[in-house]
């Protein structure tokens, strides 16, 4: 587990990769979640060195849909922290039969936005990315061999999609745009000038030309990669990261791209912990 990050500056903003599409935020001795999916089948890379209890000083969780990957452990992480949560209707069940307060639970579609630190968070409503033809077939060949598909199917069942939303967290004079998948409506999102974009690079054949694509549209000040983990094998997959960082270079030279390492503590000026 990295060091907590330290308070050079009242207003940074440090962030810890969890894997997947899940982050935690800390600012001005604030903490929050985002999309905190632990759970690891045997096989998955990278080794997660936290666990659940690191993230015990977080009062927010917020859940983008209902995934497995995204939304298994907001239960555990909720109680374990005594956090509110802002998820989608369809994972409320799940969070109530776990045992968190209705209190402190809020559904997605009827929450605009919720405090936080010295800011706030939007709820944007948004859509799961479309999985191309080619990924299917790849993703479904791949599943099958790997005898995954009851493991699968269970999580699906348990665990519906639900509505989507992005979130915009206006904190620390920055705005940062988490996307749980890639599916939402660019020139929207753009609208609300986003300085800082979460993006999930995984879910398409094209990731590369797909994403250079509505980084054009968003035009942010910086970009972080999540999502392109192998967190279920015979399910996920290796995604080019470094040819997108060299794309990313060539076209868009302005924008530096942070990509991650699980646990390892970073500010928005991508100096590591």
């Amino acid at each position: 587990m990295s060091t907590p990050p330290l308070e050079r500056d009242p207003d940074a903003i440090a962030l810890r990769w969890l894997g997947t599409a899940g982050f935690q935020l800390r600012h001005r001795g604030h903490e929050l979640a985002l999309d905190p999916y632990l759970s690891r089948p045997p096989g998955a890379v990278p080794d997660l060195h936290f666990s659940i209890e690191d993230l015990g000083g977080a009062s927010l969780v917020l859940i983008t849909h209902g995934h497995f990957d995204h939304a298994q452990d907001a239960a555990t992480v909720a109680l374990a922290a005594g956090a509110d949560v802002v998820a989608p209707r369809a994972c409320l069940a799940n969070l109530r039969r776990a045992g968190v307060p209705e209190e402190r639970l809020a559904a997605s579609e009827d929450t605009p936005e919720v405090p936080w630190s010295d800011g706030v968070v939007r709820v944007i409503e948004s859509r799961h990315i479309r999985f191309d033809a080619r990924m299917v077939g790849r993703t479904v060949a791949r599943v099958v061999r790997g005898g995954a598909l009851l493991r699968l199917l269970r999580l699906v069942r348990r665990y519906p999609m639900g509505s989507n939303s992005d979130f915009l967290i206006a904190v620390g004079g920055e705005r940062i745009l988490h996307s749980g998948s890639g599916g939402g409506d660019w020139g929207a999102l753009a609208a609300l000038e986003p300085t800082v974009f979460l993006l999930p690079f995984a879910g398409r054949s094209d990731v590369i030309d797909y994403y250079l694509a509505a980084l054009h549209r968003l035009r942010p000040r910086a970009v972080v990669l999540h999502h392109f983990d192998d967190f279920f094998p015979a399910f996920s997959e290796p995604y080019p990261v470094a040819a997108f960082v060299e794309r990313m270079r060539a076209e868009h030279p302005d924008i530096p791209v942070t990509v991650p390492e699980p646990g390892v503590w970073f500010d928005l000026d991508r100096r590591p912990r």
